[in-house]
Order: structure tokens, then C-alpha cells, then sequence
């Protein structure tokens, strides 16, 4: 990857709490233009991670690079270049909707000719033009979120960072949030920290998997998916009855198998192809009692990743 494709690249980047060591020697590219998922347990350092890079927190070594600029070297710059959506945005409850926006555009320094067009396109974008006038504490806590999608668009940033922007939203609200983001994708660079794997393998480009303050895997959903378990998984719920060990030693012979787990009377069995799945079904005999396949999820590679 050329450097000049490089919006952010994170250099060797430490930073402890305390005796916490919240992330250890952390590298890391984000592309220009693509929407990077950073999905990892609590605690894996993701939401340090972004505040590091948008200025918020210094590291205890290390570097970031944002388009060109260094977070030790010009900080400002960089803040100019972000819209950061955290996960519990501080909203001023007294303000309207459109007072908010205006306040944030000047503070930003958005063109006093642009701001007005701007605060209006952004109402509309989110879904909000009929609510302008009303203020903040009046909304809701998906209407809070929609504004501040909105705030941290304001002055037209070249990279946007999602902090678990859908949790505890209503389904329907979710759903709007992600469209939002589905939208801008291809015109921004984009960070999406995520509790959900669906979201991530829906929206992203490439998903980062943070543990422990490292990176643990990156890659595309389809590429991370394919190293864990192959093309398919194969679940057989069986009775007590079982022998368990002879059934496992005889499922392993066959070519397309790759690995298995057995839990609460449970065998998981991946699968490299589809075309033994009636061959290994029979070595179960009569004792299924429930059987179903599915393609490999995001959440077995964030599983297999974290344990």
C-alpha cells in the first residue's frame, strides 16, 4: 500500500492507566476512503485507541500519523480533519437542534456563507429537519443520537470515527444510524468501533480484532471469516447416548473437515466444502436429535480471536 493511501497510520503506540496496560506496541493502517471496523471484548483498548488519535489522550510512546501530521506535532490540524461521534455524546440540553449545529460550525470554522446550507442538508440527511427548533432535551435517545451523527459532520471532516454509534438504540433506529454510515461510505474515511459483529460484516471494508491492547487479525469480514472455519459450519445437537470419542475419531477421516467442538451434547464441525455433509450426518446414526448448517459469522472469528 502506497503512503499516500495511508490516512492513519498508528505507529508502535503504548499507553497504560496505572498498572493497566490499556495498549501495547499498537499498529495499525487505515486506508484513505475505506471504513475500517475496530470490533474487540471490553477492555481491548478500541476506545482509547481513537481517543489517542483524535487528540484526546496522549500516548506514553509511540506515533500516530493523520494525512501527514503527527499527533505530537499538530494536533489542531488533525482535530480539523476528524468528526468524532463518541459513545456517550455530551450534548448541550439547552440548545435547539439548529443552535447546536451552528454553534459547533463556528467553532469549527466552517464559512459563515455555508454554515446555514450546511446545518440544513445535515437535518435532512439524519432525518431531522421538522425537529430544528426544538431543543435537546426534549429527544430522545435515538433523536441524541441523529444530532450528533449530524454535529460531527458539521465541518465536512475528511475522516469520521464511530464509537459504538447503535448501541442501545431501538432496531429501527439502528437500522437509520447504519444507513447514515452506508451513505457516507466511500467519501470519508471511516473508523466504526462496534459491539456488533452483524454491523461490522454489513458495513465494513476491513475489520480490525483488538485484544489486550494488540491487533489480534485484520483483514476483510470475508477473508477473517475463511481462515477460522472454512466455507460452512456443521452443527449436530446429539442424545446421551452417544460415544462421543468414536464418533469424533471417525468425523475427523473425512477429507472436508477441519476442526470440531463438542459442548452441552453439542458437535460444531467445519466444514472446507459442502460435499461430505450427508457422509458425516450418517456416522451420527439415530442418535440426532436436531441438525442445521450455517455460513461462518464475524462472531466465531471474534470468539476464536479472544479466547
Amino acid at each position: 500500500m502506497d503512503s499516500e493511501d495511508v490516512m492513519i497510520k498508528i505507529e508502535s503506540i503504548n499507553k497504560s492507566f496505572g498498572n493497566i496496560k490499556a495498549l501495547d506496541n499498537l499498529n495499525l493502517n487505515i486506508n484513505r476512503g475505506e471504513l475500517l471496523g475496530i470490533i474487540g471484548p471490553n477492555g481491548a483498548g478500541k476506545t482509547t485507541a481513537i481517543r489517542l488519535t483524535c487528540c484526546i489522550l496522549k500516548p506514553d510512546s509511540g506515533d500516530i500519523i493523520v494525512d501527514g501530521s503527527s499527533i505530537h506535532d499538530d494536533p489542531i490540524t488533525i482535530k480539523s480533519k476528524i468528526g468524532y461521534l463518541p459513545e456517550e455524546p455530551n450534548l448541550y440540553e439547552r440548545f435547539k437542534a439548529r443552535d447546536l449545529l451552528r454553534y459547533f460550525a463556528e467553532l469549527y470554522g466552517v464559512p459563515k456563507d455555508k454554515i446555514e446550507p450546511r446545518i440544513e442538508g445535515l437535518l435532512d440527511l439524519v432525518g431531522m429537519t421538522d425537529r430544528g427548533e426544538d431543543r435537546i432535551n426534549t429527544f430522545s435517545k435515538g433523536l441524541r443520537q441523529r444530532i450528533s451523527v449530524a454535529r460531527a459532520l458539521i465541518h465536512d471532516p475528511d475522516i469520521i470515527i464511530f464509537d459504538e454509534p447503535t448501541m442501545g438504540l431501538d432496531p429501527a433506529t439502528a437500522a437509520s444510524i447504519r444507513n447514515f454510515i452506508r451513505q457516507l461510505k466511500g467519501k470519508k474515511t471511516i473508523v466504526l468501533c462496534t459491539h456488533y459483529m452483524e454491523e461490522a460484516d454489513l458495513l465494513c471494508d476491513r475489520v480490525a480484532i483488538l485484544n489486550k491492547g494488540k491487533v489480534r487479525d485484520v483483514g476483510t469480514p470475508d477473508y477473517l471469516k475463511s481462515k477460522i472455519h472454512g466455507d460452512v459450519i456443521l452443527t449436530v445437537k446429539t442424545d446421551s447416548l452417544l460415544d462421543q470419542a468414536s464418533i469424533k475419531e471417525q468425523i475427523m477421516q473425512f477429507e472436508s473437515v477441519g476442526a470440531t467442538k463438542f459442548a452441552d451434547g453439542t458437535f460444531s464441525i467445519s466444514l472446507n466444502h459442502r460435499n461430505e455433509i450427508k457422509s458425516i450426518v450418517d456416522v451420527f446414526g439415530s442418535h440426532i436429535v436436531a441438525i442445521n448448517t450455517q455460513e461462518p459469522t464475524l462472531n466465531d472469528v471474534f470468539i476464536h480471536s479472544v479466547k
